[in-house]
């Protein structure tokens, strides 16, 4: 029917053309924008996650930027250090060239002279984006002085919206070289704290190659802990593990460590007193919760709970109350020793079996050869001391080797004996000068264990400066009070206190260097955290573009390949647009 009132055949092809039109502006709007979501309206959900990775994605680059600057601040530092540590080794060969008869000492004081002043040049010189971790002032009144410079290496957004920011902490403290601040700084106290030997998994109990340990059989776990005057015994087996490993054959160090924090939980003696932990290196750790020196802790190793039960290693050994091995520590050894010429060290150590007599000489130093860690042999340093008494020991003329072996550890000598229960007794000329006294026996007799115990330390104050202006040495046998390594003159150090003097100096340079090689370590393994991160939050924004991607891109091979086909029905809409209009037209043509 044809009215002329209402052009059904218009109306739906202007429908049609509006729809068209629609659909070709969204169109356009993607071929030109490269998105399918621009705006909330195109798809609301998409939309929100997509601007919340956008924002966080920022907030990636801020902390990638952060990472960069603590980059490098750290190589600015690293290279300070390596510089001076090459210089530290070259101050020790002058000073080792001074040692010579007819040096002139003051001519060679005149070249060190001049490598402390480079070294403090350079320590001053490290400075990146206006910080110095090497030359720092720490006074109270430098508020600008951080003791631990935090970079922040990343960002995460938990479920409930909230922020936070993980900090990679450099100790400036432990790595400063000078500090103009001469006065103490003060200390907090520290909690009692006592490590085992190796990490748990590289115990003969954690040994099985994947880690974890068998508990399903008589296998136990038994230590006495004492914190503050108060004991309790953890006992770890089949019946405590039961419920909280999956795998009794197979369990892991967290589910061990787990289920030893809940048997201190449950002793009323140890509950909220002492933890433990596995420390960087995977080792068992107890510590005090308290601090200061009224909080003491003692750990050793208690009987298995029955006869059927086998004490495993977790980095506390497996000898208990009826078996253990004779251990004598001394106080700090009388080095560096004077082996030159026809001088000697004698001391006679009997293991319960054998009595070696160890005599320390030119000739005993001469063996060590390329593993001697002293300057000379009228300098013998406690670490060749130990070494040159092991391989005395060992010897099997004119007696048996020894069961006793030596070690070093805060400059006493240890000596322990393999022999489980028997005695060490010692004796000889000079027993005083390796820190023991003549007919000492070991303390730790058959039927009884050898304990570990520490202690924290009270809030106090410790000198502020660095590593190399620290004045902690002394001309002991010459005029002149204390230096540090910044300062020492040796063109004043004649005769045979002179001498003696010289070679302390060179082990005070030689701990120096160590110091120095020990912070180049630490910055070392900041570079790498801070690298590692750095690549991390890389990886992490490129997957961010990727999700946002995702979400929001448009295909615009697709889209484009639409925009043709719309554009021509465009074309055909408007001309059945054109050709309904007309329909009116013919029916005026009947009238004329």
């Amino acid at each position: 029917m044809t009215s002329l009132l209402t052009n059904n055949a218009a109306m739906t092809a202007l429908t049609t053309l509006k729809n068209i039109n629609q659909s070709l502006d969204t169109t356009s709007n993607r071929v030109s924008t490269g998105q399918r979501v621009s705006a909330a309206s195109d798809n609301a959900a998409y939309w929100s996650i997509a601007t919340t990775v956008r924002t966080d994605n920022a907030s990636l680059g801020a902390v990638k930027d952060s990472l960069g600057l603590g980059s490098s601040s750290v190589d600015t530092a690293y290279n300070g250090l390596n510089s001076i540590l090459s210089d530290l080794q070259n101050m020790r060969a002058k000073l080792q060239t001074a040692l010579t008869p007819g040096v002139d000492r003051t001519k060679v004081q005149v070249e060190i002279a001049a490598i402390q002043s480079k070294m403090k040049a350079t320590a001053d010189s490290s400075n990146s984006s206006g910080q110095n971790w090497l030359s720092v002032n720490s006074a109270t009144s430098n508020t600008a002085y951080q003791a631990t410079q935090s970079v922040v290496g990343g960002f995460a957004r938990a479920a409930n919206g909230n922020i936070t920011f993980s900090q990679i902490g450099i100790n400036v403290q432990s790595i400063k070289l000078y500090d103009t601040n001469s006065t103490s700084v003060n200390t907090a106290a520290t909690t009692a704290q006592i490590v085992s030997t190796t990490s748990l998994t590289g115990t003969a109990g954690f040994g099985s190659g994947a880690g974890t340990a068998d508990f399903s059989g008589p296998n136990e776990v038994n230590l006495s802990v004492t914190v503050a005057g108060l004991s309790g015994t953890l006992t770890l087996n089949a019946a405590t593990l039961k419920s909280a490993a999956k795998d009794l054959n197979r369990v892991t160090t967290d589910e061990f460590l787990g289920a030893l924090n809940n048997q201190i939980a449950a002793n009323a003696n140890l509950s909220g007193k002492v933890a433990a932990s596995l420390d960087t290196a995977g080792r068992l750790i107890f510590s005090t919760t308290g601090t200061g020196t009224a909080a003491t802790l003692n750990v050793q190793l208690a009987d298995a709970s029955s006869a059927s039960k086998k004490v495993i290693d977790v980095g506390f050994g497996t000898v208990t109350a009826a078996a253990q091995p004779a251990i004598v520590t001394g106080t700090p050894v009388a080095a560096p020793f004077d082996l030159s010429g026809s001088n000697s060290k004698t001391i006679t150590i009997n293991d319960g079996a054998v009595t070696k007599t160890v005599t320390l000489n030119a000739a005993t130093y001469t063996a060590l050869a390329g593993s001697a860690t002293s300057g000379s042999n009228a300098t013998v340093n406690a670490t060749d001391i130990v070494a040159m008494i092991n391989a005395e020991l060992a010897k099997t003329t004119p007696t048996a080797a020894s069961t006793v072996s030596a070690t070093l550890a805060g400059g006493k000598i240890t000596l322990t004996n393999s022999v489980a229960a028997n005695v060490i007794t010692l004796g000889g000329a000079d027993v005083a000068s390796y820190g023991f006294t003549n007919g000492t026996t070991n303390p730790a007799a058959a039927g009884t264990v050898v304990a570990r115990t520490a202690s924290g330390t009270n809030a106090g104050t410790t000198t502020a400066q660095g590593i190399l202006d620290t004045a902690s040495n002394t001309y002991t046998n010459t005029s002149g009070g204390s230096y540090s390594i910044a300062n020492f003159n040796i063109s004043t150090l004649v005769g045979t206190n002179g001498d003696l003097d010289l070679g302390l100096i060179i082990s005070a340079v030689d701990k120096a260097i160590g110091k120095v090689t020990d912070a180049g370590t630490k910055l070392g393994a900041n570079k790498t955290q801070i690298d590692g991160q750095k690549t991390f939050v890389d990886t992490l924004m490129k997957a961010n573009d990727r999700t946002i991607g995702i979400l929001v891109d448009a295909d615009v091979e697709e889209e484009s390949t639409k925009l043709k086909a719309l554009q021509t029905q465009q074309q055909l809409a408007v001309q059945a647009l054109s050709i309904a209009n007309s329909s009116s037209q013919n029916v005026l043509s009947l009238f004329r």
